[in-house]
């Protein structure tokens, strides 16, 4: 399935870190061609991020009304070359297994080049695809796609892509828009796109095909706890031949678990201070000094970086992302107490009216919306 928007979330700005989760949950879903049926689902993954390099594993197991099974297991590596003049190449690769009760197993390996140009609000890609299909007929696609993002304001970003994918005899085209909104502790997707060509056997488009039409999707991620996400999901997606994926429309309901590691958020919001921290961070002589830290109480926080300097000063979801000033309470340390609410929150500190960065002590997060920012969770 063609994806509107795919993005990197990247780990500590200088060390890796790594991130386990486990969701279980339940679904309604009607493949194509099949009855409506419930099912429970048990998904694992694993995570591994620095700031040019991501490596992440997902597993899932559903059992269906019927008793039957499906077995998935996928794997993706990405790497991100340093941002210059706006322009940054990615470099990824990723494979996937699945089996359904008695059928064969269904495969791909595939590899992709992405080029990004990333604006203060704007940004697009360009990317290309290939690789080897395996399974019932071992066959190597090709996919070439566009794209690109807006951020309207600091909580609303919009994003789209056009992809073509080539098989032996097939071929399909899908036109995708997503809107994203991010508030404190809540993250919704809604997702809409249309299949408005297929080429089947040869060449032979038959009216009616179901892998044309349309489809949308709206899910929403709700935090209850630095360790504890709420998933909900529904709509349609298209069938996607080089994973071998049917198209089906669904309803989920589920619960994420923290295991281990910081929570796994993604940042949609973009300001023109955060876009430029994510191009500047490595060079800054400052990037591997700051370090935050956070205390709370019931009425405010308290936000403490330790970090050379005659002013320092943090923008954050908290203060509309306008500049507040820290008070120095040491030979390097800066102080300032905020009332913040519980939940989940982005910021970035400058350091005697310099570069925005993203301090040690928070977890550096950047998407395909270009934006770049340390998160914290604040009990």
């Amino acid at each position: 399935m063609a994806a509107a928007v795919s993005f990197i979330p990247l780990g500590s700005p200088l060390v890796g870190q790594t991130v386990g989760t486990l969701e279980t949950g339940v679904s309604v879903v009607e493949y194509d061609g099949f009855l409506v049926s419930g099912a429970a689902v048990l998904s694992p993954a694993l995570r591994y991020d620095k700031p040019d390099f991501s490596l992440g594993t997902q597993g899932s197991w559903v059992i269906f009304e019927s008793g039957n099974e499906i077995l998935q297991g996928s794997a993706a590596a990405a790497w991100l070359t340093p941002l210059r003049n706006g322009w940054q190449a990615e470099f990824s690769g990723s494979v996937g297994v699945a089996k359904y009760a008695d059928q064969a197993v269904y495969g791909h390996v595939l590899g992709r080049t992405r080029l990004h140009f990333r604006g203060e609000q704007t940004g697009a890609w360009v990317s290309g695809a290939t690789g080897q299909s395996f399974g019932d007929s071992n066959a190597t696609p090709v996919e070439v796609a566009v794209g690109g993002w807006r951020t309207v304001r600091n909580d609303l970003a919009l994003a789209g892509t056009v992809t073509g994918s080539w098989l032996p005899g097939d071929g399909y085209l899908d036109v995708i828009g997503v809107v994203r909104w991010t508030g404190t502790n809540v993250q919704l997707d809604a997702q809409a796109g249309v299949r408005p060509w297929t080429q089947r056997n040869g060449g032979d488009a038959e009216l009616g095909d179901p892998v044309r039409g349309a489809y949308a999707e709206l899910s929403a991620l709700i935090t209850l706890s630095q360790r504890i996400t709420v998933a909900l999901s529904a709509g349609r997606y298209p069938s996607d031949p080089v994973r071998g994926v049917l198209a089906a429309n669904y309803a989920n309901v589920g619960l994420r678990l923290n295991l281990f590691g910081s929570p796994v958020i993604t940042v949609p919001t973009i300001t023109a201070a955060m876009v430029r921290a994510a191009g500047e961070l490595a060079a800054s002589e400052h990037a591997s000094q700051a370090v935050l830290e956070v205390a709370t109480s019931r009425t405010a926080s308290t936000f403490r970086v330790h970090v050379p300097g005659e002013s320092v000063e943090i923008m954050g979801d908290f203060t509309d992302w306008q500049p507040a000033a820290l008070s120095r309470t040491g030979a390097e340390t800066w102080e300032i107490q905020l009332p913040v609410g519980s939940g989940v929150h982005r910021l970035n500190v400058r350091v005697d009216g310099g570069r925005w960065l993203v301090p040690r002590g928070t977890r550096l997060e950047q998407t395909e919306f270009g934006a770049a920012a340390g998160v914290v969770v604040i009990p």
